[in-house]
This record gives structure tokens, C-alpha cells and sequence, in this order.
């Protein structure tokens, strides 16, 4: 009985140590925000509630186009570290931002309407960002 109730307090106390560990967000988080996938980044693209305007912003990667978000959404890419040049487009412009990622990387950008008939892309704090995407759903991208 001795024994039992040594391997449950050890049980216990080395549970106690490992959650003390954990970074800041995943404190605040919780295990269900998933790590990027080794050697890659994560880099979620997230359109925030547009209310009325759901003209669709369309996001491409270099030449190819990656996603079309139009309502709250969101797209994770898992990308091997480099530079990599998105566009956001609306129906008349678009703005540009190179990005460099690194392994191990979560990045979170917003695509967001820009007048006149524009859409840009906005780097988010990571709090925000997996706020965002939590609040979201998941958009398949062609990636």
C-alpha cells in the first residue's frame, strides 16, 4: 500500500513539473493548437467576420493561387522554410507581402478588405491569430 501511494505521489509531482514547462500560449491555448509539422511552418491565411461584404479575397503564392476566402475562414499552409511572395486580391487591386519563414514557425496573416475594391494581408499576433482561426472554419486550399 506504501508503495502505491509513493507511485502516485511521483506520478503526480512529475505531472505537476511538465505543466509548468509549457510556454506562455500553450498555457493560455491548451494542447488542441497544433504544432507546425517538422522542418515546415504553419502559416494560417484568416479572413475575420466580413459582415455584409463577402466578395471573395483571393491569396496567391507566387503565381499560383492558394485560397478564396469569403466568409470567416481560414487555411493553414505548411511550407519548408524560405521566402515566399502572397498577394491578396479584391475585385479591382491587390497588395503584395514577402514573407520568410523558418522551421518550426506559426505565422498568421489576415486577409482584409482594402478600399476601393482592394484586399491586403496583415501580420497578427499569435494570440490573435489562433483566436481568429478558432473562431473560423477551414477552408481547403490548393496548396
Amino acid at each position: 500500500m506504501k508503495k502505491l501511494l509513493v507511485a502516485v505521489a511521483l506520478t503526480l509531482s512529475v505531472a505537476a513539473c511538465a505543466e509548468g514547462s509549457k510556454s506562455s500560449w500553450q498555457q493560455n491555448y491548451g494542447k488542441t493548437f497544433y504544432e507546425p509539422d517538422p522542418g515546415t511552418a504553419a502559416v494560417y491565411i484568416i479572413r475575420d467576420d466580413p459582415g455584409t461584404d463577402t466578395t471573395p479575397i483571393y491569396v496567391t503564392m507566387g503565381r499560383q493561387q492558394v485560397v478564396s476566402l469569403t466568409g470567416q475562414s481560414w487555411t493553414r499552409l505548411n511550407l519548408p522554410p524560405s521566402f515566399y511572395d502572397f498577394r491578396a486580391y479584391g475585385t479591382q487591386g491587390s497588395t503584395e507581402l514577402v514573407v520568410t519563414v523558418n522551421a518550426g514557425q506559426s505565422r498568421f496573416f489576415l486577409a482584409a478588405p482594402k478600399a476601393p475594391d482592394g484586399a491586403e494581408l496583415l501580420e497578427l499576433s499569435q494570440g490573435d491569430g489562433r483566436r481568429l482561426v478558432r473562431k473560423g472554419q477551414v477552408v481547403a486550399n490548393t496548396y
